[in-house]
């Protein structure tokens, strides 16, 4: 078997998205040959925890954890905040109302001139160090580096050049992610915008993530991702979903997943509820609205104070298990997109978990969005345009009836366009880009279903 040195930040027992994405690859490349390594942190500072993950590392896997310096504690120390808070969630997003305290924009400052290019930096010596050491220690065959933080793949960057190894760079996110804090500054504003490009430069191969990834990251680094650049969305892994009992639910239960950021605007799905409660005493009884993760305070305040608050239950992040039983449970599974030029270019990766679950998608998503596209090409869901009230009303009212005719159950997608996004079939092609960066091949030999990206 070849081997692979996987660097990655978030790894059991973080939760998350981009755990999962990790997780599910380090399972299926091995029935393909390739054996991984994971170098991780040691007791990383995570936005969420999830201990059960722990018992999904394949046990042939070795797992190097290394010292990193977590600027985030001192940072909740220095603002007296929870040290269990989730940082990545609350206080560091994005926020336009400028109503961070003084001490909050200290530590923006600080964030702003000092990690570059983001708050794990000082993970470099530690991770650079150890990392040499596993490649001359297990003679690794290839490096691939999966972030978000970008120190992921500054880290694979340093250890390319030092031991001449091959390097697949997989961006979750672009390397400016649009729910951060933008650098106001200029010197290490251009700091960043190098080390973005030495990276694509350097990488032999990339990864983006979905297409909307590819043109972020092209409009950062121009031409750098030319010829060697591949889409591999996330997936789900149908042995997720396999032995979960369904709940018993006696409601028209709409199920959001994941975390739920102030930036988000609620308005028009708040005003189509509200038009629903007020206008259709039977649906006011039968609805339910779920949210199974972390929901921004502001956002929850004004979920609480609508006229269906009595409807709403905040569950809080749970363990993956039980988010995905949630899942099967629920009557409808709600996708919200954000209207703006990077929502739309990013469908979020619970959009794939949500095709693995079979449940039928209320999507509040943007027409040209990548969201709008997958759920058109699968058919897994109804979409409705996330700024208007009316169709909203009309996509829920739609599968409420449904629902009470008893003709709303599983998803009626098409089972051939949801079976691309398993991971086994998405971890083929991801070895496919492993195979060509070890062993260059000439562009005629690239299998057929390798889908290149636009950049």
């Amino acid at each position: 078997m070849k081997k692979v040195l996987f660097i990655t930040y978030y790894f059991p027992p973080s939760g998350g998205p981009g755990v999962q994405r990790i997780l599910r690859f380090l399972n299926a490349v091995q029935d393909f040959d390739w054996r991984p390594l994971i170098l991780t942190v040691k007791d990383g500072d995570y936005p969420v925890r999830d201990e059960s993950l722990l018992a999904k590392i394949p046990a042939s896997v070795e797992v190097l954890r290394t010292t990193i310096p977590e600027p985030y504690r001192l940072y909740r120390r220095f603002t007296k905040r929870n040290q269990g808070e989730a940082v990545d969630l609350s206080t560091l997003s994005v926020d336009d109302s400028g109503s961070k305290s003084l001490k909050e924009r200290l530590a923006l400052f600080l964030r702003d001139w000092f990690f570059i290019p983001d708050p794990r930096a000082g993970w470099l010596p530690f991770a650079i160090r150890e990392g040499l050491r596993m490649l001359r220690e297990n003679e690794i065959d290839l490096i691939f580096s999966s972030g978000p933080p970008n120190t992921v793949h500054l880290v694979a960057y340093w250890l390319k050049r030092l031991s001449g190894k091959p390097w697949v760079a997989d961006f979750r996110d672009p390397w400016f992610k649009y729910l951060a804090p933008k650098r106001s500054a200029w010197l290490p504003r251009k700091i960043d915008e190098m080390l973005c490009r030495k990276v694509v430069g350097a990488a032999d191969h990339l990864i983006w993530v979905c297409e909307g990834v590819g043109r972020e990251m092209e409009l950062a680094a121009p031409g750098r991702s030319s010829g060697k650049a591949t889409v591999i969305t996330n997936g789900f892994s149908q042995a997720d979903f396999d032995g979960l009992v369904q709940e018993k639910n006696q409601h028209f239960t709409i199920t959001y997943v994941g975390s739920f950021f102030s930036r988000y605007d609620l308005s028009a799905f708040i005003q189509a509820l509200e038009r629903l409660v007020t206008d259709r005493e039977d649906f006011k009884r039968d609805f339910k609205l779920v949210f199974c993760g972390a929901v921004d305070a502001s956002v929850a305040d004004e979920l609480r104070a609508t006229m269906f608050a009595d409807n709403i239950e905040f569950l809080g992040y749970q363990d993956h298990k039980t988010t995905l039983t949630k899942m099967v449970s629920s009557t409808l599974l709600l996708l919200y997109i954000m209207d703006t030029f990077e929502g739309r270019n990013i469908p979020t990766s619970k959009l794939f978990e949500y095709l693995g679950a079979r449940r039928t998608v209320l999507a509040l998503a943007p027409d040209d969005s990548d969201a709008e596209r997958i759920l058109r090409q699968t058919g897994a869901g109804v979409i409705a345009p996330p700024g208007d009230p009316g169709q909203i009303v009309q996509a829920t009212v739609t599968l409420y009836e449904q629902w009470r005719s008893g003709e709303l159950g599983a998803a009626p997608a098409r089972a051939g366009e949801v079976e691309q996004y398993e991971i086994r079939n998405l971890a083929e092609r991801l070895v496919d880009n492993w195979e060509a960066a070890v062993e260059p091949r000439t562009p005629s030999a690239t299998r057929p279903h390798e889908v290149k990206s636009e950049s």
